[in-house]
């Protein structure tokens, strides 16, 4: 891994970004960011700077002064000599296994994937560890909506706010019950 520290703002946001943060949790970043260190460095289109992963640490690292004072600016990076398709196909695979995707963006990446030609849509399906119900929800850009919203299982990755208890696949799980307290 050669990772490189670079100014906060030579890099840039990405347009096709699928990710979003709240208030709060930025403020959660921050303060490790600041307590710990960086605990992974931002992965950065070469080509154009544009960020495929790490858009929360960057937004810390350049709005946070304790951060901006004791890095100097800088940032960690590492860069990525990919297309756009590959650094879209990146940033989700990245960011969809730790549950941070934005349906209704991720949608509009999976269409210009599909779209490009670059991949058949197996081959999305298969990157993106999704049913084939799932991806034809992604691709015909109707996340919200769906004829079977209230029988579909949904996998743990996205969930629609339609979607009723249940309706996610969960492991079986075995409930031990403690023995009752003979003194109570």
């Amino acid at each position: 891994m050669k990772i490189e520290y670079v100014q906060w703002n030579s890099i840039k946001p990405a347009p096709w970004r699928a990710t979003h943060c709240l208030k709060v949790d930025l403020q959660v970043i921050a303060d490790s960011l600041n307590d710990y260190g960086w605990f992974a460095p931002i992965i950065v289109k070469k080509d154009t700077s544009e960020i495929i992963d790490g858009f929360h640490r960057w937004v810390c690292a350049q709005s946070d002064k304790r951060i901006l004072k004791r890095d100097k600016k800088l940032v960690p990076v590492i860069y990525e000599d990919v297309d756009t398709f590959d650094a879209m196909l990146m940033h989700l695979r990245l960011n969809r296994g730790r549950g941070i995707i934005l349906a209704q963006y991720m949608s509009q990446i999976v269409r210009e994937l599909f779209h490009s030609r670059k991949y058949s849509p197996d081959e999305i399906k298969e990157m993106l560890n999704m049913s084939y119900a799932e991806i034809t929800l992604m691709m015909d850009g109707s996340v919200l909506k769906t004829r079977n919203v209230r029988e579909h299982k949904y996998s743990r990755a996205w969930v629609p706010v339609e979607a009723p208890p249940g309706a996610i696949e969960q492991p079986e799980v075995t409930i031990i019950e403690r023995p009752s307290n003979k003194d109570r």
